[in-house]
């Protein structure tokens, strides 16, 4: 394959389409960012130092492998799941909860096969995300951080900004999932027109703190409360989720403050 956001794209777009994730999304936004760009180092006091850089990652996997580029797109929620988000006040709708679930069983192959076609066209590629989730990390003894953070991947790649419930603002809105992998193929970057400000695309409307269900929310992205939100996903949206949504061993979402608020599903 050619060594161009073209060239991605293409195979993304079938990636799409071949692993069910058009079922639950819409056609993925893609940017690049650069494996050096300064705020892959930055994060490691943004969010932990813990977090991975990507030549880190990369070399997780292959310790001789000099990582050029991090590939991220957004795969935006379709109406179907929106709209019915949009009526629930205490728990997930059943389609943003089949969305969460078996979309982002879709998302995760798509990270897997991209990683592997770059891979055989000979550009070593990992999935940090899918990498970090084969050691078994636990977000709670990080703070409910990670060791890849594929928003802020997104924002490096100019994708989008956080919003004050921590979500990332992109094009399509702030109903999204992401994916990311990074690779030994050296692409251009893409433009990041808000520079390095996290929040320029949120207007701090308040209106996702008051969807919030558990107060989540803050006045300020300071007062974010993450176990809060946590709890409130691992615990209290499980119990019974089988006899609500009619499995138990996949992650489920909330999504109340990605819906019914102004960046729901494009930029404000």
């Amino acid at each position: 394959m050619t060594a161009s956001l073209e060239g991605v794209s293409k195979v993304l777009l079938n990636l799409y389409h071949a692993t069910g994730a058009d079922r639950f999304f819409a056609e993925p936004l893609i940017g690049i960012a650069s494996a050096e760009d300064a705020l892959f180092s930055r994060y490691k006091s943004i969010i932990g130092d813990f977090h991975w850089t990507p030549i880190e990652a990369l070399q997780k996997e292959n310790p001789s492998a000099k990582a050029s580029s991090v590939i991220v797109w957004i795969l935006p929620v379709n109406e179907h799941a929106r709209k019915a988000n949009r009526l629930e006040k205490e728990n997930p709708s059943h389609a943003w909860a089949e969305m969460r679930s078996f979309g982002e069983l879709a998302n995760e192959q798509m990270r897997l096969q991209l990683s592997k076609v770059l891979t055989a066209a000979g550009f070593a590629s990992i999935a940090p995300h899918l990498q970090q989730k084969k050691l078994g990390i636990k977000f709670d003894q990080l703070g409910h951080a990670s060791y890849w953070s594929e928003r802020h991947a997104a924002f490096a790649a100019g994708l989008g900004t956080f919003g004050l419930s921590a979500g990332l603002i992109t094009e399509a809105g702030i109903a999204v999932r992401i994916g990311s992998v990074v690779t030994e193929m050296a692409m251009p970057p893409s433009i990041r027109s808000y520079g390095d400000e996290p929040y320029a695309w949120c207007t701090m409307c308040m209106a996702c703190k008051r969807r919030c269900p558990v107060a989540a929310v803050g006045n300020t992205p300071a007062e974010r409360n993450k176990k809060r939100c946590n709890v409130h996903i691992d615990i209290e949206i499980s119990e019974n989720r089988a006899e609500r949504y009619g499995w138990i061993d996949f992650e489920l979402g909330c999504g109340l403050c990605q819906t019914k608020v102004p960046c729901e599903n494009r930029r404000p």
